[in-house]
């Protein structure tokens, strides 16, 4: 199965935890100026009137289709020679008062938050994957822990928090993390395959260089990662 206490995959997981701990530091001293200068209230403020000024079209939207809605009615009682088109006025209306509507719907599920929320998430996600993924890697990598291991697929394809967190860090797709695990504890000669052809598509560093511990060293000669 190849030697789980390899060196370079302790030393490259110890740099992207590294890593992932200088942002969480960078996230922390970023949020402590802006704290310093007001901004929370600030973005509070300015999300609260951008909120309003879409409530205010929908409700617009609403009374003039109301009021459309009076001029047809009032139209049936009026002679015939009164002919206003008030159907462009209906549809007018009803864009008013839908696409604010949409744009509320398509908010909440793309909404990015402001650069305070951003940079909470971020630390949060950081520290997320350096206790929930990370660590645990490096105490089963370091003790030979196969159980360990599958332990952490499992979580990987269970726990939709680290799994958000570890795309929202730019670490890796979870579910080709934790396949990576399951393929090197399960590994035999059949295999072989299968994990060259995992190498091409996962994107975690420490899980490819302990996959590349699978495979001759003739084969993994002078490839860099």
């Amino acid at each position: 199965m190849g030697d789980v206490k390899t060196e370079n995959v302790l030393a490259e997981i110890d740099g992207r935890i590294k890593r992932l701990s200088a942002q969480i530091e960078i996230a922390e001293e970023r949020l402590k100026y802006l704290e310093g200068i007001g901004a929370p209230s600030k973005y509070r403020l300015l999300r609260g009137r951008k909120d309003y000024g879409v409530y205010y079209l929908i409700l617009l939207g609403l009374w003039l289709m109301a009021g459309v809605l009076v001029l047809i009615r009032m139209k049936r009682n009026l002679p015939e020679t009164f002919n206003l088109p008030l159907l462009p006025y209906l549809i007018i209306a009803l864009v008013i008062a839908v696409a604010p509507l949409v744009y509320l719907v398509l908010n909440k599920k793309e909404h990015l938050g402001t650069p305070i929320e951003e940079l909470e998430e971020l630390e949060r996600a950081a520290k997320l994957v350096i206790s929930g993924f990370y660590t645990p890697l490096r105490g089963a990598v370091e003790e030979g822990d196969v159980d360990g291991m599958r332990a952490l697929a499992e979580k990987l394809l269970n726990d939709p928090l680290l799994a958000r967190a570890l795309e929202r860090t730019h670490e890796g797709d979870p579910k080709m993390m934790a396949y990576a695990l399951y393929l090197y504890t399960t590994y035999d000669e059949g295999l072989k395959e299968d994990v060259e052809e995992t190498l091409t598509s996962l994107t975690n560093k420490p899980l490819r260089m302990l996959l590349r511990t699978l495979l001759p060293p003739a084969e993994t000669d002078g490839k860099r990662e």
